[in-house]
């Protein structure tokens, strides 16, 4: 008689063993205790388990990728799970986090979840079934046009008007008309009509309309043009040339 109550006794404990490491597919699933948060930018997976019973309590956690599952019971020689993880509740909301290690394929993810109270489980995706769509594209509305900016585009015209006269020894005077939108004035000189030309001076200001160019050689010839100039911050973006004007230095 002794014999047979420990025989049922160990029949007992060996069925109650089965069901307790039954495999996922006969657990009980979408439990509303367990919140799964997948993010695929990272690669890896929340999990979030609210139940006041399990506080204090051992969880094992495993993860199968789509199309595989296999026996809670043999994870040493199942190969199919993802992670395995043993997790204590430190109270009554547990929450914790752990990485897909293999790549990220379209499907259910299978998660089991195992406790003294219960097995667990959830499916999640990682990679939606359905193509995204298309992102769209905002064009970035132009800027508003900035007049400083515009008239900068545009080339100054050649200052008219532009006279050159020997004043004085060895000095040379020259006269033109203000440009519009000009900051400032280049004169060049050279000793032919078609030859190079040099820059003897810089006038600033838009508003000036003469010059006296100083320690230039007595009885010598010489051909003067004058541009004028406009800003870009601080680089000097030049108009076009006056037509050139010839004087003899005393």
């Amino acid at each position: 008689m002794r014999r047979n109550r420990v025989c049922i006794l160990s029949v007992l404990t060996f069925l109650f063993g089965i069901l307790f490491f039954l495999p996922a597919d006969h657990a009980m699933a979408n439990s509303d205790s367990v919140t799964i948060s997948p993010n695929a930018s990272n690669a890896t997976v929340t999990v979030t388990v609210t139940d006041a019973d399990l506080s204090g309590k051992e969880i094992s956690v495993v993860c199968y990728e789509p199309g595989k599952t296999g026996a809670v019971s043999d994870l040493t020689a199942n190969k199919n799970f993802i992670v395995y993880i043993n997790q204590y509740t430190g109270g009554q909301t547990s929450s914790f986090s752990f990485p897909i290690r293999k790549q990220l394929i379209k499907g259910d993810y299978t998660l089991v979840i195992t406790s003294e109270k219960e097995q667990i489980v959830k499916t999640f995706q990682m990679v939606s079934d359905t193509a995204a769509p298309p992102s769209v594209t905002q064009t970035a509305k132009p800027a508003a046009p900035d007049p400083k900016k515009d008239s900068a585009k545009k080339k100054l015209k050649a200052p008219a008007g532009v006279k050159a006269k020997a004043k004085g020894k060895k000095k040379i005077q020259v006269t033109w008309k203000k440009v519009s939108g000009a900051k400032g004035y280049i004169i060049s000189t050279a000793t032919k009509k078609n030859g190079k030309y040099k820059t003897k001076l810089t006038v600033k200001g838009g508003s000036k309309k003469k010059a006296t160019l100083k320690k230039m050689k007595s009885g010598k010839v010489y051909y003067v043009k004058v541009k004028a100039y406009q800003l870009s911050g601080k680089k000097k973006i030049a108009g076009k040339w006056s037509k050139a004007v010839k004087v003899k230095v005393r």
